[in-house]
């Protein structure tokens, strides 16, 4: 269901996206793409819209998407390495959503079960919670490193509300991309639409 933020009601457990909802960082993985394909030969018009379609979606699995809908011929794990060199250099300069982190924090401070679920690896996720102060935060953090298959799959999700210990049908999910509802749905979870940030 679709449910105004921040969520009403109580939830058994909180699940929040990382990139786009608990910090603004797409412009900055966005940036780090755009050089990333430039730097491997890429034809595609990389537009923001392309780009936003696929919030959400693991690295990898988003090259291989590239190549299937849009005739490239990328290198997914080199193109991957070079999008992570390039966010690397400019990621210390991320900063958080100031109301998504407030209510995260208002959470833990009220001892509910939060977690997050991300389309990023481990590596990108644990520096984005680092640079904004949220690494203490999360007792439990997935990202496509722990799952066989990436959003709009619900595993990420499920995943989350298993090391939560709670009952998926009780959870909310907190999400910025179409991927994310779609996770959720297929979660069976309650979810949560933010603006991309």
């Amino acid at each position: 269901m679709e449910i105004a933020f921040p969520p009403p009601g109580s939830f058994a457990g909180y699940i929040f996206d990382l990139d786009g909802t608990l910090a603004s960082s797409m412009h900055l993985h966005y940036r780090a793409w755009k050089q990333a394909l430039a730097d491997h030969g890429a034809k595609i018009d990389f537009t923001w819209e392309l780009f936003i379609s696929h919030a959400g979606m693991g690295t990898e699995q988003f090259i291989t998407r590239l190549n299937t809908h849009h005739g490239e011929k990328l290198n997914a794990a080199q193109v991957a390495r070079t999008q992570d060199i390039v966010l690397t250099k400019i990621h210390h300069t991320v900063e958080a959503v100031p109301e998504v982190l407030a209510f995260a924090k208002k959470l833990a401070g009220e001892a509910r079960p939060i977690a997050i679920a991300s389309g990023g690896t481990r590596a990108a996720v644990n520096r984005t919670l680092h640079y904004i102060n949220a690494s203490q935060l999360f007792k439990v953090v997935v990202t496509i490193d722990d799952v066989a298959r990436g959003k709009p799959a619900p595993d990420t999700f499920l995943e989350a509300a298993r090391l939560l210990g709670v009952d998926p049908q009780k959870c909310v999910v907190l999400g910025d991309s179409i991927l994310d509802v779609e996770g959720a749905k297929a979660a069976k979870m309650a979810w949560v639409k933010l603006e991309p940030r």
